[in-house]
C-alpha cells in the first residue's frame, strides 16, 4: 500500500470515509476509543459487545455525531463472523480495527483453576486473534491497508499478585500482535498494541477511608508520573497509532502507564 501523504494541518483526514471497528465497546476504554475515532478522524463506527443493552446506549450517543452500528456478539466463539460480516457490508470499508474485549480473573498461581485459565485466554487472547482475521480479510478486501490495535496490559511486563491467567493471555496477545504485524506488513496492514496502567474509572473512585483507596494510593506511589491514567489518555494513543502519523510504526506495545513498568 502506498504511504499516505501527510497533512500536519489535518493528520487524521484521510481517515475520515472509512469505518473503525471497535471490541468491547459499549463503556469504558472501548466506548471512549470509539469516541475519539469518531470525533478526531471523522470515521464510522461499529462497536462489537456481548452486553446487548449497554451497546444499544452506546450507539445511541454515537449516533448523534455521526454513522455507526452495533453488533451484539462475542468474538470468543466462530458465531461472531456473520453478524460482524453482514454489518460491515453497509459501511465504508474498514481501515480500522481496535481488539478491546477482554476480562479479568483473580487467581494466583497455586489456586488458578484450568478451566478458568482456559476461558480468559480464550477470551483475552484468542477472540482477539479471531478480530484481527477479520480485520485482515475486510482490509485485504478493499485492498487499503489498515491499522489494527490491540489491547493488552501492563501485567506483561509487571508481574502482580492473583493476575495469573490475566496476564499469561495478555502476553500472549503481545506475541500476536508482532506475528501478525510481520506476516500482513506487506499488505499493508499495521499491527501495534497499546498497554495501560493504572486507569481511573469510575469504578476506581473510592472513599478516602475505603481500603481500596489507600491501595490505590499506595499504587500510584511507584509511577514516575505520581497520578493515574484517565481513558482519554488510552484513546489518543490508539489514535495515533490508527493514523498515517503513525504509518513507519508495526509490531510494536506502546506503554500508556505513567512509568509505572520503570518501577
Amino acid at each position: 500500500m502506498p504511504t499516505v501523504p501527510l497533512d500536519f494541518a489535518r493528520p487524521f483526514a484521510a481517515m475520515a470515509g472509512s469505518t473503525a471497528v471497535v471490541t468491547g465497546a459499549a463503556r469504558g476504554l472501548g466506548l471512549e476509543i470509539a469516541r475519539t475515532l469518531q470525533s478526531a478522524a471523522g470515521m464510522a463506527i461499529l462497536l462489537v459487545d456481548r452486553d446487548a443493552a449497554e451497546l444499544d446506549r452506546a450507539v445511541t450517543e454515537l449516533a448523534t455525531a455521526g454513522t455507526v452500528a452495533g453488533v451484539a456478539t462475542s468474538l470468543s466463539t466462530d458465531d461472531c463472523r456473520a453478524p460482524i460480516e453482514r454489518a460491515l457490508s453497509e459501511l465504508p470499508p474498514v481501515s480500522v480495527w481496535v481488539n478491546n474485549a477482554g476480562r479479568v480473573s483473580h487467581q494466583g498461581a497455586e489456586d488458578v483453576d484450568l478451566d478458568v485459565f482456559e476461558e480468559v485466554f480464550r477470551d483475552n487472547t484468542s477472540s482477539a486473534l479471531r478480530g484481527s482475521q477479520l480485520a485482515y480479510r475486510a482490509m485485504r478486501s478493499h485492498d487499503r491497508g489498515g491499522a489494527i490495535v490491540n489491547i493488552t496490559s501492563l501485567v506483561t511486563e509487571k508481574a502482580l499478585p492473583q493476575r495469573l491467567s490475566y496476564s499469561t493471555s495478555k502476553a500472549g496477545l503481545e506475541n500476536v500482535t508482532r506475528a501478525c504485524a510481520q506476516e500482513w506488513g506487506p499488505c499493508g496492514i499495521r499491527v501495534n498494541a497499546v498497554s495501560p496502567g493504572y486507569i481511573e474509572t469510575r469504578l476506581t473512585q473510592w472513599a478516602e477511608d475505603d481500603p481500596r483507596a489507600v491501595a490505590k494510593q499506595q499504587t500510584l506511589s511507584q509511577l514516575a508520573l505520581r497520578r493515574a491514567g484517565s481513558p482519554e489518555d488510552i484513546a489518543t494513543t490508539v489514535l495515533y497509532l490508527a493514523s498515517p502519523l503513525a504509518g513507519y510504526v508495526t509490531g510494536q506495545t506502546v506503554f500508556v502507564d505513567g512509568g509505572w513498568h520503570l518501577s
